[in-house]
């Protein structure tokens, strides 16, 4: 009877161990299931970061080559312009530099952007009357056409006096003292250069006359790397309107 006693209880024992070892391996294989769920959240948190770090490094990569791109366009574009300006503004300076010096009366100055064989300087007129001559004058470039590497045509608006009569009454100042000086019915039956000069002065001076705008185009050509306007018809038209056509009637 104890003998049975004993083994009943041993059985007991032996089924509470193994009730306790399943409780056990539940706990453990609870554990480990949780272990598992934390784990995958982390790798997928991880996961989910490196991936936005991936997407930052090619949001920042994408826009780099077109950028260079544009960058590149920009600069060549920039090139280009500068190029055309330096051409095309080379000879408009020369225009200017000798118009600027010509209503200065800096005839000295005027003659270095000239190319050919007029001769700006003179010593009939002094520096202050030499200012006489075009101290109306204005101009404004329209538009300057380099023809090759050496020549250019320039199309420039210019306003200054009508020096058609300017010429005009000057003539008929100087005929009507010849006139007297011969016929002895004048002021003074003697008259000389400065007379001549004087009468000139005093047309340049005379507000009276009005001034004219005309439309040219002056020449410019390269010497020795530097644009000069060149002195010729054309460009003695622009500043003198009027003054060729007056000789030309008078001759």
């Amino acid at each position: 009877m104890e003998d049975k006693n004993k083994d009943l209880k041993a059985n007991k024992k032996e089924d509470v161990k193994k009730e306790e070892k399943k409780v056990e391996n539940k706990a453990v294989k609870k554990d480990e299931a949780k272990f598992k769920k934390v784990d995958k959240k982390e790798a997928d948190k991880v996961e989910k970061q490196a991936k936005k770090k991936d997407n930052k490094k090619e949001g920042k990569k994408a826009p780099w080559i077109p950028t260079v791109i544009v960058v590149v366009v920009v600069l060549i574009i920039a090139a280009l312009l500068t190029i055309m300006i330096v051409t095309s503004s080379a000879p408009k300076k020369s225009l200017d530099s000798l118009l600027t010096n010509l209503k200065a009366g800096d005839f000295e100055k005027a003659q270095e952007y000239l190319s050919g064989d007029g001769d700006l300087t003179t010593d009939n007129l002094d520096a202050e009357k030499q200012k006489l001559l075009f101290d109306k004058l204005e101009w404004k470039i329209d538009k300057v056409t380099e023809t090759d590497e050496n020549t250019a045509t320039i199309d420039v608006e210019i306003t200054t006096k009508d020096f058609q009569t300017i010429i005009n009454n000057y003539m008929q100042k100087a005929l009507e003292a010849v006139r007297g000086a011969i016929t002895g019915s004048g002021s003074d039956e003697s008259f000389s250069s400065a007379d001549f000069e004087n009468y000139f002065v005093e047309e340049l001076q005379n507000e009276e006359i009005q001034t004219t705008t005309v439309n040219a185009t002056v020449n410019a050509v390269k010497e020795d790397g530097s644009w000069k306007i060149v002195y010729d018809e054309a460009l003695v038209n622009a500043i003198l309107p009027g003054l060729q056509e007056t000789v030309n009637s008078l001759s």
